[in-house]
C-alpha cells in the first residue's frame, strides 16, 4: 500500500477548501421593508463577490447578465438585484412604497451586509451600470470600509449636461447627413415645443429615439439585436412587461434622476475602474473623462471598449468580462 506523506495530505484539504461549492441562489430578501429579487450565481462560494447594480431606472439586467456575463462566474460570485419597482421585485410587488436614490443606497448597503455574512467577506466589490452607477457611487463614496473597489460602467455624472451633449451630437449627425426631419425634430426639443414632448421624462424619450436612429446608444444594429433576443431568451423573462416597469419606475424617480450631477465627487477611497464605450452617446464619455481627470482615489482606470456605444457589457461581452476578471486578480 502506498504511504501519502501527512503535509501533502494537508495541502490537497488546504486546496480542497478554497475551491468551494457552486452558488445558485434565487430568492427574495426584505431589503427596506420590501421584498427583492436576488440572484447569485458563482462557480465557487470562495470566490470574490460583485454586486451588480442595473440600469434604468426599473431596467432588470438579469437575463442579460445571464445570457452575456456567465464568464465571469468562473472567478467571481455575480450577484444580480431586482431594485423595487424592477423585474421579479415589480412582479412579486407592482407598487413598492419605498423608491428613491436614498432608499436604494440603503438597500444595496443592506445587501451588502447579507452578502458579506453569508460568503464570509470583509469587503465585496461593487459594479453600477447606468442607472446604478449614481447608486454605486454614492454608495461606496458614503460607506469604503465595505468594498474592495468599483466598477463603473457607462457612469453617470451630470444628467442635464450628458443630455445636451448628447442632443448636439444628435444635430451634428443630422447636419452632416442632411437629414432635415430629423433637424426639425432637435429644434423642437431644443426648444420644449410641448406638442412634441410634455414632460422631462418625455423628452428624454423622444430624444433617446432619436440617437437610436444614428447608432448613438448602442453601436451596432447587429449588437442591438442581440441585446433584444436576451430579454426574452430565458422563461422567467418572457412575460415581464419591460416597458411598463420601466416607466412606473422613471416616473416614480424623475425628479431625482434628472437633477442628478455627481461632480461634486472628487475623493472615492476605494479604487474605481470607469468602464466605458467608445461610441456613447446617450452619456457622453466626455463627462465621464473629465470626472475621472478630477477624482482622487487609491488607483483610478478608465477601461475602453472600441466597438461599444453605452452598453459595453453586452456588446463586446468577451472584452468587458475579461476586462472584470483581469482587475480582480490584480486588485
Amino acid at each position: 500500500m502506498r504511504i501519502i506523506p501527512a503535509f501533502v495530505l494537508l495541502l490537497l484539504a488546504g486546496c480542497s477548501q478554497q475551491t468551494g461549492k457552486p452558488v445558485n441562489d434565487q430568492l427574495f430578501l426584505e431589503l427596506g421593508k420590501e421584498k427583492q429579487y436576488v440572484e447569485i450565481t458563482g462557480s465557487s462560494d470562495k470566490d470574490p463577490v460583485i454586486l451588480f447594480l442595473h440600469g434604468g431606472p426599473g431596467w432588470p439586467q438579469t437575463p442579460h447578465l445571464r445570457y452575456f456575463n456567465a464568464d465571469i462566474t468562473k472567478s467571481a460570485i455575480l450577484v444580480a438585484w431586482e431594485q423595487s419597482g424592477c423585474g421579479k421585485s415589480y412582479m412579486q410587488n407592482p407598487t413598492p412604497a419605498n423608491m428613491s436614490v436614498e432608499q436604494f443606497v440603503n438597500d444595496a448597503h443592506e445587501l451588502t451586509q447579507y452578502l458579506k455574512k453569508r460568503f464570509q467577506k470583509d469587503k465585496i466589490y461593487v459594479a453600477g451600470f447606468s442607472w446604478g452607477s449614481i447608486i454605486g457611487l454614492k454608495l461606496v463614496e458614503k460607506y469604503p470600509e465595505d468594498y474592495a473597489a468599483y466598477f463603473a460602467i457607462s457612469q453617470v455624472v451630470d444628467v442635464s449636461r450628458s443630455i445636451e451633449l448628447s442632443r448636439e451630437w444628435i444635430k451634428a449627425q443630422a447636419l452632416s447627413r442632411n437629414d432635415t426631419a430629423m433637424l426639425t425634430r432637435v429644434k423642437r426639443l431644443e426648444n420644449r415645443d410641448t406638442s412634441f414632448c410634455q414632460s422631462e421624462l418625455d423628452c428624454f424619450m423622444k430624444k433617446y429615439e432619436m440617437l437610436t436612429a444614428y447608432n448613438g446608444a448602442i453601436h451596432t444594429q447587429e449588437a442591438s439585436a442581440k441585446i433584444d433576443s436576451a430579454q426574452v431568451h430565458y422563461g422567467d423573462y418572457k412575460e415581464y412587461d419591460w416597458f411598463k416597469a420601466f416607466m412606473y419606475s422613471a416616473n416614480r424617480l424623475t425628479g431625482e434622476l434628472f437633477s442628478t450631477n455627481l461632480s461634486g465627487v472628487t475623493e472615492l477611497k476605494v479604487p474605481a475602474y470607469f468602464f466605458m464605450g467608445r461610441h456613447d452617446w446617450s452619456l457622453p464619455t466626455r463627462v465621464t473623462e473629465e470626472f475621472v481627470a478630477k477624482l482622487k482615489a487609491p488607483k483610478k482606470e478608465i477601461v475602453w471598449f472600441e466597438n461599444s456605444g453605452h452598453e459595453p457589457l453586452e456588446e463586446e461581452a468577451p472584452a468587458f468580462n475579461k476586462a472584470i476578471t483581469d482587475r480582480l486578480t490584480r486588485n
